[in-house]
C-alpha cells in the first residue's frame, strides 16, 4: 500500500537533485564567461575570453558539440518507445534521461551561442530548439498528472476512512461505485483533448463532492465533537484526493498522447535547422578538433 508515496519522494528527490545539478551547471558556465557574455559584439573582439569562448572558438564550439550530442542522445527515447518490449531498461528511466539531456544539452547549446543569434540558421536553430524544450516540458506536465496504481491509491483513501469509522469506507466506496468512468477520447487530438479539461474538472469535483458528502453524514449520523469533526475531515480530504487518482490518470494519458504528436514535430524540426547549422559551419571550416 506505501509504494505510490515511496515513489513519490523518489521523485521529487530526483527532480530536486536534477534541478540543483542544472542551476549548478549553468552558474558555473556563467561565471567563468560573465565578463565576456555581457559585453555588446563589437566589444568582444578585444576581450581575452573572445578566443576560448566565441561560438568558434574551442571551448564554445565545444559546448555546441557536446550539446549537440546530448541532445541527439535525448532522441534515443523516442527508439526506446517504439521497442516497448525489449528489456532496455524501464520507460521512466527513459524518460527521465529524456528530460535530462534535453535540459542540460540546452543549457551548453545556449552557452555555445554566447547569447548572440548572428546569422539566421543559428535563429531558426534556436528557435526550434526553444519549441522542443518547452513542448517537452508540458509533455512531461501532461505525465506527471497520471498517477501510478489509480485504484490502489483509491483502496489506501478508503482504507484510512474505514479505519476512522466502520463501514465509512464501505459506503464511501459504494457511492463512487455508482458514478460513471472519466470520459476518454479513443483518437484524441489535441484541441479534442484540451477541450475535454472542464469535463474532467466536473467529473473529478463529483467524486471530491461524493466522499464529502458521505463523511459529512456520518458526522451527523454519530454527533462527532468539533475535534473529532475536523480529524475526520483532514483523513476524507486525502480519500477525496484519491478518489480522484482515475480521472487525473485518464486526462493525464489522454493529454500526453495528442501532445506526443506535436512534440515530435518539434524535435524534426530541430533536428533538420541542426544538421544545417553543422554542415553549413563545416563547410566554412569551423571544425573544432578535426580541423587541419
Amino acid at each position: 500500500m506505501q509504494a505510490p508515496r515511496r515513489w513519490d519522494r523518489r521523485a521529487i528527490g530526483y527532480t530536486g537533485a536534477l534541478l540543483f545539478a542544472l542551476a549548478a551547471l549553468t552558474i558555473a558556465l556563467w561565471m567563468r564567461g560573465a565578463g565576456f557574455y555581457v559585453l555588446g559584439l563589437g566589444e568582444r573582439v578585444d576581450h581575452p575570453d573572445f578566443r576560448v569562448l566565441g561560438p568558434a572558438s574551442p571551448v564554445g564550439h565545444g559546448y555546441g558539440i557536446f550539446g549537440t550530442a546530448l541532445i541527439l542522445t535525448n532522441l534515443l527515447y523516442l527508439l526506446r518507445r517504439r521497442l516497448a518490449r525489449a528489456r532496455l531498461g524501464s520507460m521512466r528511466a527513459w524518460l527521465e534521461l529524456h528530460v535530462f539531456t534535453g535540459l542540460f544539452g540546452s543549457v551548453l547549446i545556449v552557452y555555445h551561442s554566447a547569447f548572440q543569434l548572428r546569422t539566421p540558421i543559428a535563429t531558426l536553430t534556436a528557435v526550434s530548439l526553444a519549441l522542443v524544450v518547452l513542448s517537452g516540458l508540458v509533455g512531461r506536465y501532461f505525465y506527471g498528472l497520471s498517477p501510478a496504481n489509480a485504484e490502489m491509491r483509491l483502496e489506501q483513501g478508503l482504507g484510512e476512512l474505514e479505519r476512522a469509522v466502520g463501514g465509512l469506507g464501505a459506503r464511501t466506496g459504494d457511492q463512487l461505485a455508482l458514478l460513471p468512468a472519466p470520459s476518454e477520447l479513443v483518437r484524441p487530438s489535441l484541441l479534442g483533448a484540451l477541450s475535454m479539461i472542464p469535463t474532467w474538472r466536473r467529473e473529478a469535483a463529483l467524486r471530491r463532492a461524493t466522499v464529502q458528502m458521505v463523511t459529512r453524514g456520518c458526522e451527523h449520523e454519530l454527533g462527532l465533537l468539533p475535534a473529532q469533526r475536523r480529524a475526520l475531515r483532514k483523513i476524507a480530504r486525502r480519500a477525496a484526493h484519491a478518489a480522484t487518482a482515475d480521472v487525473r490518470s485518464t486526462a493525464g494519458a489522454t493529454l500526453l498522447r495528442s501532445w506526443r504528436g506535436l512534440h515530435r514535430f518539434m524535435a524534426l524540426l530541430m533536428v533538420l535547422s541542426v544538421s544545417v547549422h553543422i554542415v553549413t559551419a563545416w563547410f566554412f571550416g569551423f571544425r573544432w578538433v578535426f580541423g587541419e
